[in-house]
């Protein structure tokens, strides 16, 4: 038979929420719903972030994971996960364990329509704030593109130099003869035997392949400069 557990959390800042509050608020909802509560893990002197060391947490993760959890409880989301993304993605696994999770202060209750609704709320939340973050790195990628910054793999014809990018003559120079090559109308893969054949290689000292040609004609005819030139 599945378990009934509740679970409670004390922060290393000392939060109002104590393990005696707690207490009194679980046991409480047990009684009011004629629930036995089978055990009462505690994760105690712990912030939230400290998932890995957060023993009770990962305890109860298990065990719903085996589908040994019939309902679990505890006061409010932030005793539970540390964010919106925990929160979420444990409850997602609560929902297909048949888990039946309870947070008494948002009045969260998977067993009926208003714990839900209150889930896919928080669905809505996740989806916006990964949207967010997603634009947020869009946003520091381009501008450090725009100003010469390194903003991922160093790409062929520079060089990085603390957080920007150098231009490498060298480069440069086999930047704008792969251009030349393929105007002529020759193909990815005559480009690249011509590159191997004159002994060029890539940045980690690997021959060319087609692949690579492509990859440079079509994305990287925007770091051909000036450099090129000389």
């Amino acid at each position: 038979m599945k378990k009934i557990i509740g679970y409670m959390r004390t922060s290393t800042d000392k939060q109002d929420n104590s393990i005696q509050l707690q207490t009194h608020q679980i046991t409480d909802y047990c009684e009011k719903n004629n629930l036995v509560m089978d055990d009462l893990i505690v994760d105690e002197g712990l912030s939230g972030k400290d998932i890995k060391k957060r023993n009770g947490y990962n305890q109860i993760m298990e065990m719903v994971e085996n589908g040994e959890v019939g309902t679990l409880i505890v006061l409010s989301l932030s005793r539970w996960g540390r964010n919106l993304k925990q929160n979420y993605e444990s409850i997602e696994v609560m929902i297909q364990k048949e888990t039946n999770f309870v947070s008494l202060k948002e009045q969260v209750d998977l067993s009926n329509p208003m714990g839900r609704f209150m889930v896919n709320v928080m669905s809505s939340l996740y989806q916006m704030e990964r949207e967010m973050i997603s634009e947020r790195v869009k946003d520091v990628l381009q501008d450090k593109k725009e100003n010469g910054k390194v903003y991922g793999v160093v790409p062929y014809g520079f060089e990085r130099m603390d957080d920007l990018l150098i231009p490498n003559k060298k480069e440069q120079k086999l930047l704008k003869k792969i251009h030349t090559l393929k105007s002529e109308g020759l193909s990815y893969q005559k480009i690249s035997d011509f590159l191997n054949r004159n002994k060029h290689q890539k940045k980690n000292g690997k021959k060319f392949n087609r692949y690579d040609v492509f990859h440079i004609v079509k994305t990287e005819r925007n770091n051909i400069n000036k450099f090129g030139d000389k």
